[in-house]
Order: structure tokens, then C-alpha cells, then sequence
């Protein structure tokens, strides 16, 4: 009778032990394929790959595990969507990320509240300026292909600057400059459905919300970043308006709680030219 209680609480407890490193180490890609009749035919096929929220996770010696599974998608353009690190101790996975990365596509980046809330967002910026990424600080830049271009765009966490620029009114600006171009936006947080809705934007990229942290199967996310259960806008393609929303699940974790049934995901977004 012993050896079989023993074995009850055994068997869970390793299958529990299986599962959390499943969603700690198996690395996950998704690919959404997004149709728009404003993105021009040069543009279609972009493949846009999307990493946020690494908290100094590593995929093996390196982080050459997912610095290879980013190769594999073949990017045009890798979007970094904020906390990407959270600490000095979480610099070293950043850094060895990125100079994995170099040279497989132009990297864009965007803060996230967790680079600003723990002080080394200088550091983050040094090293994306190593690495020759693009810090997008509430700007816009054009990305030029086949003669046509579209316009990528991005802002800092609320939790940077106090005297930055709304969203709405860097949306505005740019719409005074660029009325017609296709624009792509990467903010880390991802209540824009919420706070903005309007964005007269086509594209928004964010993440934040870690999948829900604990991700039950058929129903979704079950946290909110407040803790409040049921997370909203946590993973996938949400549309609000003229725009979708592409939430992240992310890479890693802040939380106490460990991610479950929540694999570390790769995001690949296939732009398309057409009638959506």
C-alpha cells in the first residue's frame, strides 16, 4: 500500500515537473498571415519575426537555440516588442541574443516597463546600438523594398519618460507627414484595443501579457498582469477599427507563478497584398 501512494503522488508531481519545462524550454513558433489592400504589392510575402518579453531567459549556450529557430523563419524584419530585460543579471541573455541575431534581418526594438523599472535601460540601449538595431523612442522610420515603402513606428513604455509623446498624437504626426502609407506599430503593453482604438495605424505588435501565464486549454490566458483571472488580449490576433492587434506570448517570465501549458513562442507575422 505504501509503494502504490508513494506512486500517486509521484507520477503527478513528474508529469507536473514534465510540464513546466515544456513551457519553459520548448520553444513555439505561430504564424499569422495578414491580408491588406493598403500594403504595396512589393511588400508581399514581408515576413516580420516578433520576440518580447525574454526576461534573461536562454535557450541553450548563447541563446543559440532561438537565435536558430529566428533563422529558420527567414525574416525580412525582427521586431523586439519590450522586456527584454529586467535587470542587470538578465543583460548577459540579451546581449548574446542579439549578436545572434545580427545580420539575419534589421532589428527594431521598443521598451517595455520591466527595462525602465529596473534601471537598465541605458544598458538595453547600448546594447541594441552594438548590435545595429533600430530604437524606435516614440519615432518612425520607412522600410524601403522594391521601390515602394511603408512605415514602421514605435514608443517607449509608459513607465519611461514623463514628458514623451502620446501615441495618439506620434500617430497623428506622422498621418500629417504620411497620410496613405501602410504603418506598422510596436508598443510592448497590449491595451491599445482598449486605450486606443482608433489608432489610425494597420499593424500593431505588443506582448506584456506573457500568454496569461497559465494558459488552460480551450479557454485561454487565466491572469491578467493585474493578477485578475482570466487575461484579455493576451495571445493572438485581435482586430479593433482599421487595425489588429498581434499579442506575443513571449519568451519568458517575471512572475512568481511559472509559466504552464504557455510554450515560449516565436511570433511570425506574413504580410499580404490583397482584399483582406
Amino acid at each position: 500500500m505504501g509503494k502504490r501512494r508513494g506512486l500517486r503522488v509521484l507520477l503527478p508531481a513528474a508529469l507536473l515537473a514534465l510540464l513546466l519545462c515544456d513551457s519553459r524550454w520548448h520553444l513555439q513558433v505561430t504564424e499569422y498571415t495578414l491580408v491588406y489592400e493598403r500594403l504595396p504589392a512589393a511588400f508581399d510575402g514581408f515576413r516580420i519575426v516578433q520576440l518580447s518579453d525574454l526576461h534573461g531567459a536562454v535557450f541553450g549556450p548563447g541563446n543559440r537555440r532561438l537565435v536558430r529557430a529566428v533563422a529558420e523563419q527567414e525574416p525580412d524584419l525582427i521586431a523586439l516588442t519590450g522586456d527584454m530585460a529586467g535587470g542587470v543579471e538578465e543583460l548577459d541573455a540579451l546581449e548574446d541574443l542579439l549578436q545572434g541575431l545580427r545580420g539575419l534581418a534589421p532589428i527594431y526594438s521598443v521598451s517595455g516597463n520591466h527595462e525602465w523599472a529596473g534601471g537598465v535601460m541605458g544598458q538595453v540601449r547600448a546594447l541594441l546600438e552594438d548590435a545595429g538595431a533600430h530604437s524606435l523612442e516614440n519615432r518612425w522610420e520607412r522600410l524601403e523594398r522594391g521601390g515602394a515603402y511603408i512605415l514602421i513606428a514605435g514608443v517607449d513604455d509608459p513607465m519611461g519618460v514623463a514628458d514623451q509623446i502620446r501615441p495618439d498624437r506620434l500617430a497623428q504626426q506622422i498621418r500629417q507627414a504620411e497620410p496613405d502609407a501602410f504603418l506598422l506599430w510596436l508598443g510592448h503593453r497590449n491595451d491599445w484595443v482598449t486605450r486606443y482604438g482608433a489608432l489610425p495605424v494597420q499593424l500593431i505588435l505588443s506582448g506584456h501579457a506573457h500568454g496569461g501565464i497559465v494558459r488552460l486549454p480551450g479557454i485561454g490566458g487565466l491572469l491578467d498582469k493585474d493578477r485578475s483571472l482570466f487575461a484579455r488580449y493576451e495571445a493572438g490576433v485581435y482586430a479593433s477599427g482599421g487595425y489588429r492587434m498581434v499579442v506575443s506570448r513571449g519568451l519568458g517570465s517575471s512572475a512568481a507563478i511559472p509559466r504552464l501549458f504557455n510554450r515560449p513562442e516565436i511570433v511570425t507575422v506574413v504580410l499580404r497584398s490583397g482584399q483582406a
